[in-house]
């Protein structure tokens, strides 16, 4: 309910927090998509790059700056993170500050990212850790699906799912899992 009544006030009051984030030097390739609840270092997003095709799921946070030291030492540590294109940055992740994340790179949900990761790498874990190239997880996803249910538009919110489909769906997918489009 928070999410849609955030969604409404942006909408009403034409406020598109990337927009402000562009304007402050957030730079961001084309086709980038930021799920719900993401955050952006606001104020040192200056220091931050996306690449192409750049996906962040829900309550992902890209951090370009270090606070821990400030009331110590009186400074701030600030850190590039570069952002690499065709990435997919799972649910509740989290980059710090001087990261560099290569092209083809998936990290999985709940990762802390304190390290540069190559492309073509799968990494997961807190802190993550490279576990396998993207290739092969994507080959693993791949022959999943020739065996599992796989559904189309029709079964997504954007497609106007019925109860009886979002009924079908769990029945099919038995205590397993399914794709969807």
């Amino acid at each position: 309910m928070q999410t849609l009544l955030r969604k409404l006030c942006r909408r009403l009051f034409r406020h598109d927090p990337l927009a402000v984030l562009q304007a402050r030097g957030l730079r961001v390739g084309r086709n980038f998509f930021m799920q719900d609840d993401c955050t952006i270092d606001a104020w040192h997003c200056c220091h931050i790059c996306i690449g192409d095709e750049v996906t962040l799921g829900p309550r992902v946070t890209i951090l370009a700056h270090d606070a821990s030291m400030k009331r110590a030492l009186g400074m701030v540590r600030l850190g590039k993170v570069t952002i690499g294109s065709r990435v997919f940055i799972g649910a509740g992740s989290i980059v710090l500050p001087g990261v560099t994340i290569g092209d083809d790179v998936v990290i999985g949900a709940g990762s802390v990212v304190s390290q540069n990761i190559p492309a073509n790498s799968l990494a997961v874990g807190n802190p993550a850790r490279v576990v396998g190239t993207c290739d092969e997880y994507l080959a693993r996803q791949k022959a999943l699906m020739e065996t599992s249910p796989c559904f189309d538009e029709a079964y997504t919110a954007r497609g106007g799912v019925t109860a009886a489909r979002q009924e079908e769906m769990n029945t099919r997918m038995g205590d397993g899992s399914g794709f969807i489009v």
